[in-house]
């Protein structure tokens, strides 16, 4: 029995790869408001009720759409933070990944820039970003924390609450300097964790 549930998770969560992959293509491609359910399914090659049972309805697909192309820019951030020699370097590499982010990224570009005059999708990168937060808070504290473990508590929290939000800001709202913009991040993010910062 656990084996068939088994495959039975790992084809779900095929499924579900494939989906999210068809919908940031065709939101970034035609704006969120033009994109059809029954096209996702189509080009997913699977059925509009395999779709309904995996994701519900289109603004379910929306979410989880959202959720997952934030989860693999945490995850490069996190890439960037344990690839570095130190945290000072990690922060700025982070940094420079996170307020970059637009490069490379169509749809995360699409939605942050209105682009096909739609704003759909924009809310669940603003006003409903608390769960973004919550995963780009966990990550950062949890490497912080094994940087410097004898950093106090509130003093971890508080850094990593307002560094998380600033980036953000800078990412919704970006800086016509990116390369300025994650300098000041930077400062501002070793002044807080009362790290050493490299003369340049």
């Amino acid at each position: 029995m656990s084996g068939a549930s088994g495959l039975h998770q790992q084809y779900r969560e095929l499924l579900r790869s494939r989906v999210l992959e068809t919908a940031s293509a065709a939101a970034a491609e035609h704006g969120w408001q033009r994109v059809r359910i029954a096209d996702l399914a189509r080009v997913s090659g699977i059925s509009r009720s395999a779709l309904a049972r995996v994701f519900g309805d289109k603004d379910g697909v929306a979410s989880a759409l959202v959720a997952h192309e934030a989860d693999r820019l945490i995850a490069r951030v996190g890439e960037a933070l344990a690839g570095a020699p130190n945290l000072e370097a990690g922060l700025f590499a982070a940094l420079r990944v996170a307020v970059g982010a637009r490069e490379g990224h169509p749809f995360l570009a699409a939605v942050l820039d209105a682009e096909h005059g739609d704003v759909t999708l924009l809310p669940l990168l603003t006003t409903g970003s608390a769960p973004i937060i919550a995963r780009a808070r966990l990550l950062l504290t949890t490497h912080i924390r094994t940087r410097r473990p004898r950093l106090p508590a509130a003093q971890l929290d508080d850094a990593v609450d307002i560094l998380v939000r600033a980036t953000l800001s800078h990412l919704t709202a970006p800086d016509p300097d990116p390369e300025a913009a994650v300098a000041r991040l930077h400062r501002l993010a070793c002044r807080l964790l009362d790290v050493a910062v490299t003369p340049p």
